[in-house]
């Protein structure tokens, strides 16, 4: 299989995973129109468990099974790499069995304890079978990215994107229609239509890699006996899930402290709870708190997740290369992809983030049009949670490197202060100021995170990375970018059509960041080519 380099395989994985934003957007808006946040909040409350057992089961597995590939390749033994592939097929099919099977059990006493409606349970359940794909998915992709080759992994992404927003926006207009499960409202059974497509969306991904694996030519020549693979596998793969799950806690401490502190309010004092979460009066109250919530996480969060999604391909590509550096003791190597990460991560999260944290009503309103009672509850905290999007965008390719500089316990060590400050601040937060604490408080975790992963990165590595003027002048470009953009719509407002205006105003921005970038930081960014360090 040809090998590709980090910026080509980046290259590729970033367009599958923009690919896979802009069909996520094509099924997302129509679904917001479909559901409403009510709907929202069943469809998230099926989320809310998924990633927690996704985190712990999945998110390791591709990491666990690319390094020792990527150190076999390395090493020119490809059968060793089939060895490891075989292995992890077969083991990892026994643990998704497992994670399928606790989703059913703990579905119902999950949204007992989170306060979430039992209207949600039919969606829980219907996700279930998605552990189980998603286990062995990770695994095949982990296998070829550990050569190099970001293809199948750019496809199969594209494939689950495109399947999930055909079958999910089907199913769940077939199920609003005819209801599968009359006893509940028409909000439930969509949202349970909506979710059976994201499991066979994710089906067809799974067969996709399948029928690449058939192209392969290595076949195991039982090198490595299973045993060892399997230490090496789990040894790999425990701290990284174990960081994943907390990186997941985020949603977690959302779902359970959100809807046990709105449920509380509305019981205190409900027009207080109204006012603090922007919620219009029409809607009624046994629904409010699954309104509040399903905005927020249907529409800020979903914004939120757009530009890290992008960049979390920069990592993924960069892990077998920079392992391979490490492996070699290539020191300045690994700090060159460590710094290509970062650098290009920066270059479009600063002006993303910027950009949401001043025209954050905007942008809703753009993207979800129509939806005015959601976007009123959920604007205040996307524009809350826009520095977090930066810093969670910067620590996740370090955290890539880290795990390929075989320090995968830092990211662990790292997530656990941020997740403890995202807990007590959603606690003091919440009751003040509604969904926009919980955003707040998200922005806050991921600051201190970005924070402790860069010293981590610099010790690790004993070598400098030279990240400060360039991440200044990014910075800088940013405001630019955010004032030109403020400005150009404020200037538009009322003299063109709302989305012309919008558009017109955020391509304004854009140039506007490419000529201070051009102007401050065009000479390091050119370098980003060549492993030469910087001055």
């Amino acid at each position: 299989m040809k090998r590709q380099s980090f910026l080509r395989g980046s290259l590729l994985l970033t367009l599958s995973a923009l690919a896979a934003k802009v069909l996520g957007a094509l099924f997302k808006l129509p679904l917001t129109a479909m559901l409403g946040g009510t709907g929202l909040g069943y469809f998230s409350s099926a989320y809310g468990l998924f990633l927690p057992l996704y985190a712990v089961l999945v998110t390791g597995m591709s990491t666990a099974v690319a390094r020792p590939v990527a150190q076999y390749a390395a090493l020119g033994r490809p059968g060793a790499c089939a060895c490891i592939r075989r292995t992890a097929r077969r083991s990892f099919l026994l643990l998704g069995l497992i994670g399928s099977l606790l989703t059913c059990v703990l579905a119902s006493p999950f949204l007992h304890h989170t306060g979430a409606s039992p209207e949600a349970l039919p969606a829980v359940l219907a996700i279930a079978p998605a552990v189980l794909v998603c286990c062995l998915t990770a695994v095949e992709r982990g296998y070829y990215e550990g050569l190099c080759s970001m293809t199948p992994t750019a496809l199969s992404q594209a494939v689950e994107a495109a399947l999930r927003c055909v079958l999910g926006l089907l199913l769940c207009r077939f199920c609003m229609a005819h209801p599968p499960l009359p006893a509940l409202s028409p909000a439930a059974n969509g949202a349970f239509g909506a979710v059976c497509g994201v499991t066979l969306g994710a089906l067809g991904s799974l067969v996709y890699l399948w029928g690449c694996s058939l192209r392969t030519r290595h076949r195991p020549d039982g090198s490595l006996p299973p045993r060892r693979i399997l230490r090496l596998l789990f040894g790999l793969m425990l701290p990284v899930s174990v960081g994943a799950l907390v990186t997941n806690l985020t949603s977690l401490i959302d779902l359970v402290t959100v809807m046990r502190c709105f449920s509380g309010q509305l019981m205190q004092d409900p027009e207080r709870f109204y006012a603090a979460a922007r919620i219009a009066p029409e809607i009624p109250p046994e629904e409010a708190a699954s309104f509040a919530y399903g905005s927020y996480m249907g529409l800020s969060v979903t914004v939120f997740n757009l530009v890290p999604s992008l960049t979390g391909s920069l990592g993924k590509s960069a892990l077998p290369c920079a392992a391979q550096c490490f492996c070699r003791g290539d020191r300045e190597g690994t700090a060159f992809h460590a710094r290509q990460v970062l650098l290009l991560a920066a270059l479009a999260a600063v002006p993303a983030g910027c950009g949401i944290a001043v025209l954050g009503e905007e942008t809703l309103a753009f993207l979800f049009a129509g939806r005015i009672g959601e976007i009123r509850a959920a604007a205040g905290s996307l524009v809350c949670l826009a520095p977090g999007m930066v810093c969670l965008c910067l620590s996740s390719g370090i955290f890539s490197i880290l795990q390929a500089a075989g320090r995968a316990d830092l990211p662990v060590k790292l997530l656990v202060p941020g997740a403890a400050v995202k807990l007590v601040l959603n606690l003091l937060l919440l009751p003040r100021y509604g969904t926009a604490g919980a955003g707040l408080a998200t922005s806050a975790g991921y600051v201190l995170i970005l924070a402790l992963s860069l010293v981590c990165l610099r010790r690790v590595l004993g070598v400098p990375l030279h990240l400060g003027r360039p991440l200044v002048c990014m910075l800088y470009s940013g405001v630019m970018c955010a004032a030109a953009a403020w400005l150009s719509c404020r200037c538009l407002q009322g003299r063109l059509p709302f989305h012309a205006g919008y558009l017109l105003a955020v391509c304004a921005g854009a140039g506007v960041y490419v000529l201070c970038m051009l102007l401050c930081a065009g000479r390091e960014l050119s370098r980003l080519k060549s492993p030469a360090v910087q001055a």
